[in-house]
């Protein structure tokens, strides 16, 4: 066997094996399906025999498998799926029958097997140009990151106009000065790749309409990924370094943030119930691992910052603290005012008690959080 790798991460390999060496033994052959380090699946082996065969790997590519079900529908061979939380289908698995070229998706890989090296090559970049996938949402979108037993997955969720917060609603809503404040934020994201930031406010403040409005302003050069509350303990998770680094391959040409919802848990003082993930933080932030991974941590909490570990918000590693603080009357009245609502008397206010007084009776107006 002879291998070429080119500098771009993509695979050559020459598969053709004289007959006094070789046996197609399909018992010893994976009916169904192999693995990007195994040899050629079996249609492969059954098509091509002892004959010449080339096959050319692309390695790391995040596919649109809707898509290539959509149009390669005739064409697939093998397949191998199961369903996801949201209903959807999570695709382990491809083999794609294209007359003179076989293809096999094997999770991020791609494998192009062909008669010739160049056919492999050419027939395995034009897949590429055709099914890796876009971002489809004018507004951004974030990664769901979810756990499949020992398994590391994503879940893609665009965001809509519906949550929008145009540049012209950071001041009125987050007081005077946010809009530059704001500006002066993303410069940060942009030059400083590992690090903490920290949006401190009570419920309701904003703090994750503001996480919108990044990821709409960043959608083009960072990628964001979403831990849930509930899942927080995948900070400790050894396997989450792994999941890191394959992000950082598939999407080397960008910046990676990693977002913690009502994270004061995972970064309260160290004490047994949550020293783990604070030193998960504390690694991934700042230190060698960090140099490696190069991922900016946002959380957002509902305690004050005083109560959080010293060493995350020390200089150097914490790079944005803002607080999201509830809204006085006079200005609760100037926002309402400015967005045609009528609010209940009382002494302040959070956002979400101004565009909803009513919890039961959403206005129709801007809502606030993730779960909006």
């Amino acid at each position: 066997m002879q291998n070429q790798n080119s500098t771009t991460g993509e695979n050559a390999e020459q598969l053709a094996i004289p007959d006094s060496r070789f046996r197609l033994d399909l018992a010893q052959t994976a009916s169904f399906t192999t693995t990007y380090n195994d040899g050629p699946p079996m249609p492969v082996l059954a098509k091509y025999g002892h004959g010449n065969l080339h096959r050319f790997t692309l390695r790391r590519v995040d596919w649109d498998y809707d898509l290539i079900a959509l149009r390669k529908g005739q064409n697939i061979f093998r397949s191998d799926a199961k369903e996801t939380s949201s209903g959807g289908k999570k695709w382990n698995d491809i083999i794609i029958d294209e007359g003179e070229v076989f293809l096999h998706l094997d999770g991020p890989y791609l494998s192009a097997y062909a008669t010739t090296l160049e056919a492999a090559e050419k027939a395995a970049k034009a897949f590429r140009e055709e099914f890796k996938k876009k971002d489809q949402s004018n507004f951004g979108s974030y990664k769901l990151i979810t756990v499949d037993r020992d398994s590391i997955g994503t879940e893609s969720v665009p965001l809509s106009k519906e949550n929008e917060l145009e540049e012209s609603d950071l001041d009125l809503f987050y007081g005077e000065g946010f809009s530059g404040w704001t500006h002066d934020y993303l410069k940060t994201l942009k030059s400083k790749k590992a690090g903490l930031s920290v949006l401190e406010g009570p419920p309701g403040t904003g703090k994750t309409s503001f996480l919108r409005h990044l990821i709409k302003c960043l959608k083009d050069s960072h990628r964001f990924y979403f831990i849930p509350p509930a899942n927080v303990g995948l900070l400790s998770d050894p396997n989450l370094i792994g999941f890191w680094s394959r992000q950082r391959e598939l999407h080397s040409d960008l910046s990676l943030v990693c977002v913690l919802e009502d994270a004061e848990g995972a970064l309260m003082l160290r004490g047994s119930d949550n020293r783990q993930q604070v030193a998960a933080i504390l690694n991934i932030t700042d230190g060698l691992l960090a140099d490696f991974l190069r991922l900016h941590i946002v959380c957002s909490i509902n305690c004050e910052s005083t109560e959080l570990d010293p060493a995350l918000i020390r200089p150097g590693r914490l790079h944005a603290h803002r607080k999201f603080p509830r809204i006085p009357v006079t200005e609760a009245r100037r926002i309402a005012e400015k967005c045609g609502l009528q609010i209940p008397l009382q002494s302040d206010y959070s956002l979400a008690e101004i565009f909803n007084p009513n919890p039961l009776q959403a206005r129709g107006n801007p809502r606030i959080g993730f779960a909006a």
